[in-house]
């Protein structure tokens, strides 16, 4: 179970890189519109384009990445993994919850709420840490040598040691 988790948190990491792809590509789309030719046509191409990208961003980011870290956290209890190491899981749902939120925030109308939705990029970033440090500090693909070392504890015999 603990090897699915790693494994879980990776295709995680995947899937957060495909949503910052997605929205950069549906972004330099629009922004890409040829501005010398300064036509609606040009323009609406660059916002036809990058809708296609910006769908998918929100298919990945409001179905995907939910239901892998949904099955994060069951694999999570599943290996036994530590309460803190639990709950940290269990977070990443509550910041996607946080994420799907801010982004309505962009919906409303109301430029201060829009402005408001703008920390969706902020949220995203700690998303993608939080992430990151859970696949590194759970990752059951270590070689056992390595894994043993890092949990024991220090026999140094250094200068310092050796005076106290």
């Amino acid at each position: 179970m603990k090897k699915a988790y790693s494994v879980a948190g990776v295709v995680l990491l995947v899937e957060i890189a495909l949503q910052f792809y997605l929205i950069a590509a549906a972004a330099l789309n629009v922004w890409g519109a040829d501005g010398n030719k300064d036509t609606a046509g040009s323009v609406f191409a660059g916002f036809k384009t990058g809708d296609n990208f910006a769908s998918l961003h929100a298919l990945n980011g409001d179905l995907v990445i939910p239901v892998t870290i949904l099955v994060m956290i069951g694999l999570a209890f599943g290996a036994g993994h530590a309460a803190r190491i639990k709950g940290q899981t269990a977070a990443l749902f509550g910041l996607m919850v946080l994420q799907f939120l801010l982004a309505s925030l962009a919906f409303t109308g109301s430029a201060a709420l829009a402005a408001l939705g703008g920390l969706h990029g902020l949220n995203a970033i700690a998303i993608t840490g939080l992430a990151g440090s859970l696949v590194f500090r759970t990752w059951a693909f270590r070689p056992a040598q390595a894994t043993e070392m890092a949990a024991a504890p220090s026999t140094s015999t250094s200068a310092l040691d050796a005076e106290r």
